[in-house]
């Protein structure tokens, strides 16, 4: 008995020490590397506050650009991520990350819509498969039962780059408009899309594809990684009669997709308009319409964290993502209730507090049900549904506002889709799908 005891104390004390490695070793880079893009995807919602003014664009025009990203994200993210499981995370995070920083960059020297609109759609067939690749990629080395608060870190990134990029952009937009010649709208792009070029490379260098290829760690660590993972439950099993047949046929996956599909409008409603909102209640400094930003920003930092590691501490997905829906729309219709800022402000935040924790929630059930040879195909399947709400969203309130000088239409129909989203993890999901499985957990340390 004292035997099994300390075997069973050892092999835990080896899962410790493989997952700290892999984490330190995976976790932070990602993370760097995701905000980057989080970064290069959203800087179009501060840059409009100098730049639409330059080029002559109207909010609708600014809407159509800013979605347009995700007509070609889209369309690109399948068939990368099927490249992702065949070449590996190296080289397809290499491709992506040094062609979408280029595109960022030569956004700097646009000169009409037509130019704006023909980058973002560059960069996001650049960037398509580079958020449901990380995805996968953390399917290769890490467990479901750690797997909502290792994808909740990455997730993060979202709501940190975007309260770091909000007083990053108004202080480029004022410091540095007219250095060299140039506006500080063009500046925004040139600084922050170089970093993806390096972090590329770097990724290149560092990263190993699978845990067998990891020489830092040790045979025992390498046979212990992949007995756990081996050892999970699939839910949902490959069929001979093709994987997308069997992924499009699910109709699980298209509740999923809803769901990001609601996260989404959120999200960019924040990102891509908030700026503007703060900026049209009468805050005239650029710096100060970054800083007010962020603060809204970064509560969805603090969802992330709380309510993803509150679901894998409790094994519980119905009720948290329940919750976040439920507050989102209430968020945004209390942000439009209110003429005061600091009010306004409290209700966008808890409204991003839902948001930022609803991605990482929603990214943990697919890999709980899809075999591995369906997980490539059903997660990018996931995301390109999902990503028609990104597409859909920035012309829709770009519209609204044109036609009637303010977003609070956008903001309620939002709000109502929010609702609906609460709806259906309530009661909509079958209860394989939410469960967590029961098992225990090694600690990352």
């Amino acid at each position: 008995m004292h035997e099994y005891l300390a075997s069973n104390s050892d092999s835990s004390l080896l899962k410790k020490r493989a997952y700290r490695k892999i984490w330190w070793r995976i976790i932070p880079l990602l993370f760097v590397c995701y905000g980057i893009a989080f970064i290069d995807r959203i800087n179009l919602g501060f840059t409009k506050l100098q730049m639409t003014d330059a080029l002559g664009i109207n909010p609708t025009w600014y809407g159509i650009a800013a979605g347009a990203f995700f007509v070609t994200y889209s369309l690109c993210e399948m068939p990368s991520n099927i490249l992702l499981a065949k070449w590996g995370a190296r080289r397809t995070f290499v491709r992506i990350m040094v062609l979408w920083g280029l595109a960022t960059v030569a956004t700097a020297f646009v000169l009409t819509v037509g130019h704006l609109i023909t980058l973002r759609l560059l960069l996001g067939a650049f960037e398509a498969g580079f958020l449901p690749g990380i995805v996968l990629y953390l399917t290769f080395w890490f467990p479901a039962s750690m797997r909502a608060r290792v994808t909740a870190v990455i997730f993060v990134a979202n709501a940190a780059a975007g309260a770091i990029a909000a007083p990053l952009s108004g202080w480029i937009l004022t410091s540095l408009n007219g250095a060299l010649g140039m506006a500080g709208w063009k500046w925004v792009f040139i600084v922050q899309g170089l970093p993806a070029c390096v972090l590329g490379v770097v990724c290149f260098l560092t990263l190993r594809d699978r845990p067998d290829d990891a020489e830092w760690l040790t045979a025992e660590e390498k046979a212990a990684v992949k007995a756990d993972l081996a050892s999970e439950v699939v839910v949902l099993p490959d069929h001979s009669f093709g994987v997308f047949r069997q992924v499009a046929g699910n109709p699980v996956n298209y509740l999923v997709a809803f769901l990001f599909f609601t996260a989404i409008c959120s999200n960019y409603l924040l990102f891509f308009w908030l700026p503007t909102i703060v900026k049209e209640s009468g805050v005239a400094s650029l710096v100060n319409v970054g800083l007010l930003s962020a603060i809204p920003l970064a509560m969805g930092f603090i969802g992330a964290i709380l309510l993803s590691w509150s679901s894998d501490w409790l094994k519980e997905r119905r009720w948290h993502l329940t919750l976040c829906f439920c507050l989102i729309a209430l968020g945004l219709i209390a942000s439009t209730t209110t003429h005061s800022l600091p009010l306004m402000l409290l209700s966008f935040a808890v409204a991003s507090f839902a948001t930022g924790a609803s991605g990482p929630l929603i990214w943990a059930i697919p890999p709980s049900y899809l075999g591995k040879k369906a997980a490539p195909v059903g997660i990018a399947f996931i995301s390109t549904l999902g990503n028609i709400g990104a597409f859909a969203s920035p012309p829709l309130l770009g519209y609204i506002k044109t036609a009637t000088g303010s977003l609070t239409n956008g903001v309620l129909a939002i709000a109502a889709l929010s609702a609906v989203g609460a709806i259906c993890i309530a009661f909509a999901f079958p209860e394989r799908v939410v469960r967590v499985a029961r098992k225990d957990a090694v600690e990352t340390a």
